[in-house]
């Protein structure tokens, strides 16, 4: 069976990270998993050791310039959809014929879309179509759209100009129109995983999660004899230099780092620090999580989720609206700090320095630990392959 892994240009990496984790599951059970990506080179990065069979590029736009004249952050999905061409009617018939034409050339048996709503769009009338993502990818129909992630936001384009744009998309292609923007999203079989606490939309919801996506909660693992950090960054991150220089500054404490697209200047350095090690895949990096003290990162669900697994404090340094959003959702745990990616390398390795010496935090992380082993959470990754398994072309009916 082949089955079409798709990545947008604006997928969190958090959420790459979850498409590699179902593409090796796949690859495992004996199926083609083809990716299309919006970033393919990112895409390899993030794959660390294990590179898929199969690699194509996806139809973007053209990046934003750098204006004065600055649009809002995006703040939910009608947003993001917005960014990403739905607001521009040429450019969304344009992008949404190129996605057709490039899936009708794949021929993939599934679709499955990960932060892609153009995949989501034009996907069902090609395969059947999965749309993935963790709570904050997947927020709940409500009413004819999607629910915003704070009062105070700006959006971005109105939901209906949204819906006439993907209309004139579909009616180029032949398809039959939609009557609500949020039927992109019912139109494909959605599956929601990961932790219920860091769901921003968890009071709207009518369903319930479908697990930890490649983790299941077993309560807390020993805390380590030596202070060691894990950390994990994004060389995109503003400050990340300095974040990087704290850590190999800071009292010479162990430190296993993992930098995405790190230049190789950076990845020199830090390689020639005695107590530094640099690990090329993040996955290979979060599977010895355990002989860490503290995890640092800058608010990605796939780490923040082994942390808490394993019952391990956390610092955040979020810099996208994403990431401070599950800052936020975290806040009340008393097992997680947040720094601000631009403070002094002092500072931040002072906070380094702090939070190996704060023992309540390690107590308030074994704490949930425990709790969300009590909740009985099982792994999503093996009832996500059964799923789309179940919709292969022997399990579908004749059209």
């Amino acid at each position: 069976m082949r089955v079409a892994i798709c990545c947008e240009l604006s997928t969190p990496s958090d959420l790459v990270h979850d498409a590699l984790t179902l593409g090796k599951a796949l690859m495992a059970r004996g199926h083609e998993a083809l990716f299309i990506a919006g970033d393919v080179v990112s895409l390899v990065d993030h794959g660390g050791g294990w590179l898929p069979t199969e690699l194509h590029q996806a139809p973007v736009l053209r990046p934003a310039p750098h204006l004065v004249m600055k649009r809002p952050n995006p703040d939910g999905l009608a947003d993001h959809m917005a960014a990403m061409g739905f607001d521009d009617k040429r450019a969304l018939v344009a992008l949404a014929t190129v996605w057709d034409r490039q899936l009708a050339a794949l021929r993939p048996d599934v679709i499955v879309g990960f932060h892609t709503p153009m995949a989501w769009l034009v996907g069902p009338d090609q395969a059947p179509t999965f749309a993935l993502g963790n709570g904050l990818a997947l927020p709940p129909l409500a009413d004819r759209s999607y629910p915003r992630l704070s009062p105070q936001s700006t959006p971005l384009a109105d939901d209906d100009f949204l819906l006439e744009n993907a209309n004139a998309a579909l009616s180029r292609l032949g398809r039959p129109s939609l009557a609500a923007l949020s039927e992109i999203l019912a139109r494909c079989e959605a599956i929601q995983y990961g932790l219920p606490a860091f769901d921003p939309y968890l009071q709207l919801r009518r369903t319930v999660s479908a697990g930890l996506l490649g983790d299941r909660a077993t309560g807390p693992a020993a805390p380590p004899v030596e202070a060691r950090l894990l950390v994990t960054l994004d060389v995109y991150c503003p400050g990340v230099e300095m974040i990087a220089l704290a850590v190999a500054g800071f009292d010479r404490t162990p430190a296993d780092v993992h930098i995405a697209s790190a230049p190789a200047s950076m990845r020199r350095f830090l390689e020639h620090q005695p107590h530094v090690r640099l690990w090329s895949d993040q996955a290979a990096l979060l599977e010895d999580a355990a002989a860490a003290t503290v995890l640092v990162h800058h608010g990605e669900q796939n780490v923040a989720q082994r942390a808490l697994v394993l019952g391990r404090p956390q610092l955040m340094i979020p810099w996208t609206p994403e990431q401070i959003l599950l800052q936020q959702c975290t806040g009340w745990m008393g097992c997680v700090w947040e720094k601000k990616p631009t403070v002094s390398i002092d500072e931040m390795a002072g906070t380094f320095r702090s939070i190996l010496k704060d023992h309540s935090l390690s107590v308030a992380a074994q704490h949930h630990a425990r709790q969300l082993a009590s909740a009985d959470l099982p792994d999503a990754l093996p009832g996500i392959v059964a799923r789309i398994e179940a919709r292969g072309p022997a399990q579908r009916s004749p059209a």
